[in-house]
Formats: structure tokens, C-alpha cells, sequence
């Protein structure tokens, strides 16, 4: 068991100096001043530091991304450490442009893996094609006999999308609606938004003339170019939830999307940040030509946070419900995103300016006073 005394609390809502007592990877109280004891129990003071949810991450190629510029392009599997140091206790894997090379099988196998290691971890069926990569052969058998998985991913207004027809995403949107229903998993057709002028004309005409529900449909890499961004602003001004990519294409820097979105009516309780981790990123010379690869870090959620607070755009609790309540809710991952009693025990704790310090993922202490303590398998 541990008990952490004396944190300035956020749940995300400021609560205040509070201790939190966890146990079996459970939050089992709160409140100021608690006294308990028992053998086994770790004590562990925060006191100066702000403690919130650990971070929620809902785009992340645990296994490896690329591949666009041949075999040697495939960007490694992601690490424990890559996940924990930056503050996320959660994250949803998904596979990318190659739903060739890169299966299912090995995506389940990895989110097995790191919720072995100590994290939580979910899945998306699908990849950047259509028809969908499945393990079933069916989406919705997919929502519905395999555990991990929570939503369907497809590419969007990209050309390196399979352009798919209203009536093919109609029937995939069908298969996710049904999958969700009988697993109660909520279900979500998470779409990569590329760069095309098409941006989100297919999911106002599917709106519009199909009446579908509009919470089944998840667009991310929403910042991509500022025309994308504003068309998701009206999507989200009809009920939709939208999510912005901290480590890819942008426009401007986040905290100015941000400021600007606010500007023009964006509702920071239909909004998300993920950081598309572990996927490739080109690297330029000055004249704009391609000299190589990079891979993607999952700290660009951890730097956002800490510049939309750091320069007032947001204040931790709005900051953190973006990666973090807002998540949960939308993906319905019970137990995550607030720290409630029940829920699960996963925290980040920073300094006054947003450093972090420690992380804690189901009640285990995974980084203590910026000091790694639990590493992977093979680390």
C-alpha cells in the first residue's frame, strides 16, 4: 500500500493539500490529514508538488510506425521508460499507414506486454485502410471478443488514405455502433485527418443526410493545417469531439491553436491532445529536401501541458482533462482520468511550474523525484 501525503490535489478540479491512500492499484481514500497504518505501507510525501491523473494517451505506435520510405523506415517498438517519463499511465496503440508488415496480432501482443510491464493499455482495429485490417474478420466481433480493442482506426482526406466512399464508412460506423452496444465499450471510428481540401466533407454529408449519431466519429491530427482546425470547430459546434496531435503536423505552436480555438468558440469539454508517439518524422536539410527519419516522442504531450499553463492559455485543470477526463469520458475508459476513490491509481506529480517528478501507474511507483524505478522487460 502507499500513502501520498500533503500534494496540492487536483482531480483534475483544484481540491487542495490532501493525502491519497491506494492500494491493490485502487485509489482507497482521500482527505487531509489521513492517518493509517499498516505493515507494508510506503509513505511518500509530496508536499510542494501539484499531483493530478496520469496522462492519457489515445495515439500511440507502440509498435512502430513508417515504413513509407522502405523496410529501413519502420520506426522501433516503443519502450516502457518512452511512455512513463513523460507523465502517461495510458495509452490506446494503433497501427498506421502499414497494416501490411505491422498486424493486429503484434499490436495486441505489445498493449499485453506494457500492461504486464505496469501501465494500461487499450487498441484500435483497423489501419489507415479500407476494408479494415481486423482480427475477426468483422469490427464488430472485434469490439466485442477482443479485450483490448475499443474503436476502428481509418485514414481521412489523405493520400495515402484508400479514399473510401460514404457507403463503406456507413457500414463501418454500423459495425462500430453495434460492437459498442453489446460491449459496452462505447466504440469510436478514430479518423487520421490528413491535409486534403476534402477535410471533413464526409462527415457532414454522413451527418446530414444519414443522421448518424455524432459520437461515434473521433477525428485527430485536428491541427494539421488551420482550414482542418476551423472546419473541426464547426464539427464540435455540432456535439462532436475533436482531438489535437501535440507531436505532428500543426499549424502553430499548440498554445496558440489553443488561444485561437477559445477565440472562436472551441469547448475545452470536446477537445483531446495524444501525441501520435512513436510514429516516423521526416527530416528536412534547409532547402526543403528529405535527408531521413526521426521518431516521435511521446514528451510532446508533457511539453503542451506545460506551455498552456506556463503562459496562461489554460490552468492545470483544464490543461490535464485535456489528456487526461476528457479522454476517458469520450472513450469510455471507466476508472481513468479522475482521481476518485474506485478509480484506478495512476498519477503525475510536477512542481508549481510544471516539472514533473513522479509518475504512478495502478499504484506502483514508476518515476520517484525524476528517477526512473520500473523499466520494461528487456531494459
Amino acid at each position: 500500500m502507499l500513502l501520498l501525503k500533503n500534494a496540492d490535489l487536483y482531480t483534475p478540479e483544484h481540491v487542495g493539500q490532501s493525502d491519497v491512500l491506494v492500494g491493490g492499484g485502487k485509489i482507497l481514500a482521500i482527505g487531509k490529514d489521513l492517518d493509517f497504518k499498516c505493515e507494508g505501507l510506503e509513505v511518500y510525501d509530496l508536499e510542494g508538488k501539484v499531483l493530478t491523473p496520469g496522462l492519457i494517451d489515445q495515439h500511440v505506435h507502440i509498435t512502430g510506425g513508417g515504413g513509407e520510405a522502405g523496410y529501413h523506415s519502420r520506426t522501433p517498438e516503443i519502450k516502457l521508460t518512452d511512455i512513463i517519463k513523460y507523465g502517461t499511465t495510458t495509452v490506446v496503440g494503433t497501427l498506421g499507414t502499414d497494416g501490411c508488415t505491422r498486424s493486429l496480432e503484434n499490436l495486441y501482443s505489445k498493449a499485453k506486454a506494457l500492461e504486464f510491464e505496469g501501465i494500461s493499455t487499450f487498441i484500435h482495429t483497423g489501419s489507415y485502410a479500407t476494408p479494415s485490417v481486423t482480427f475477426t474478420g468483422s469490427i464488430t466481433k472485434d469490439l466485442v471478443l477482443i479485450d483490448k480493442v475499443i474503436g476502428c482506426k481509418v485514414a481521412m482526406s489523405d493520400n495515402r488514405s484508400s479514399y473510401p466512399s460514404d457507403a463503406e464508412l456507413i457500414k463501418m460506423l454500423s459495425q462500430i455502433r453495434i460492437g459498442g452496444m453489446i460491449s459496452k465499450k462505447g466504440g469510436i471510428l478514430h479518423m487520421h485527418m490528413g491535409g486534403l481540401k476534402t477535410k471533413l466533407d464526409f462527415v457532414f454529408r454522413i451527418l446530414n443526410d444519414h443522421t448518424f449519431p455524432i459520437n461515434y466519429f473521433s477525428p485527430t491530427h485536428c491541427a494539421r493545417t488551420k482550414d482542418l482546425f476551423e472546419e473541426c470547430l464547426a464539427f464540435q459546434k455540432m456535439g462532436g469531439f475533436i482531438d489535437i496531435t501535440t507531436g505532428g503536423s500543426q499549424f502553430a505552436p499548440l498554445d496558440e491553436v489553443i488561444a485561437y480555438g477559445i477565440e472562436n468558440g472551441l469547448n475545452l469539454n470536446l477537445i483531446s491532445m495524444s501525441s501520435d508517439g512513436n510514429g516516423s518524422v521526416p527530416r528536412f536539410d534547409e532547402n526543403g529536401a528529405l535527408v531521413g527519419y526521426g521518431c516521435a516522442s511521446c514528451k510532446s504531450n508533457l511539453d503542451v501541458l506545460q506551455a498552456v499553463v506556463r503562459n496562461k492559455v489554460l490552468n492545470i485543470s483544464q490543461a490535464v482533462s485535456l489528456m487526461g477526463k476528457n479522454v476517458a469520458k469520450f472513450l469510455n475508459l471507466n476508472g481513468k482520468g479522475e482521481i476518485k476513490v474506485g478509480n484506478d491509481a495512476d498519477f503525475a506529480a510536477f512542481d508549481n511550474n510544471m516539472n514533473l517528478y513522479d509518475v504512478i501507474a495502478k499504484g506502483e511507483l514508476c518515476m520517484k523525484n525524476n528517477e526512473i524505478c520500473k523499466k520494461g522487460f528487456f531494459e
